[in-house]
């Protein structure tokens, strides 16, 4: 639910304007351009319903209270799970030393599909578009995404190996899909990214696909260049072609 509801960048807006001083619901409609009042009161909705923030009535007014207690605790675990991710692979002779840092990147791309068959590409037919120089086997393995909240992105070559690329942490069909993934060592990492695949109607025919990453470990600006990279293969060339083959 957190990380559902942080996934849209009003709503993180919204929560770095609370982390310097509580607002009325009226003050941050005037901070936020071009959203109205009623859309404000939507988005502070969801986030106190993932207990982000807190509210107090005082007469007409209704003040917004940011409530880090979550975050924190997902900034934990995050640090647990990198902490094992890193303990995966050891760091060899003469590796440069890398900081624990965030970096975010997005992509937006027109694609030549409705977002019921981008749906049903992105989580029914992966394995048929993802390239084999891109998966943790290069070779005979299979690509598949279980759909429900903690399904799994896994690749697999057979029952008894496999690679866990990341795990379903909310979706909506035909409008959003959020996963949270993980870059081990040998991939640049030690990190773990926060992936969100938005899909918009464009018109008839036509969708767009809204990408972002959300990086949080031990890499470099390489790791950040590698993964913006291959993100962009994937989706501009590999998912386009792909729809329109």
């Amino acid at each position: 639910m957190i990380w559902k509801a942080l996934a849209d960048p009003t709503r993180r807006t919204i929560i770095s304007l609370l982390q310097e001083s509580p607002l009325t619901t009226g003050e941050i409609s005037e901070r936020i351009d071009d959203l109205s009042r009623y859309a404000v009161m939507k988005h502070l909705g969801i986030l106190e319903k993932a207990d982000l923030i807190n509210t107090r009535r005082e007469g007409k007014f209704r003040w917004n209270y940011l409530n880090a207690n979550p975050i924190q605790k997902s900034y934990e675990q995050w640090l647990k799970e990198l902490i094992q991710i890193s303990q995966q692979s050891t760091p060899t002779m003469g590796t440069a030393k890398k900081t624990i840092m965030t970096a975010t990147f997005s992509i937006e791309q027109s694609l030549a599909a409705s977002p019921l068959r981008l749906w049903q590409v992105l989580t029914a037919e992966v394995n048929d578009w993802w390239p084999r120089d891109l998966r943790y086997y290069s070779n005979n393995s299979d690509l598949n995404i279980e759909l429900e909240v903690g399904g799994k992105l896994l690749e697999s070559t057979g029952p008894n190996d496999g690679f866990l690329w990341a795990t379903v942490i909310g979706f909506e069909k035909e409008k959003q899909l959020l996963l949270k993934g993980q870059l081990i060592p040998q991939l640049g990492g030690p990190a773990i990214s926060f992936l969100q695949f938005e899909l918009r109607k464009k018109s008839k025919g036509l969708s767009i696909l809204a990408f972002s990453c959300t990086l949080f470990g031990e890499f470099d600006s390489k790791s950040i260049k590698t993964q913006q990279q291959n993100w962009e293969r994937l989706i501009k060339k590999s998912l386009s072609e792909h729809l329109s083959a």
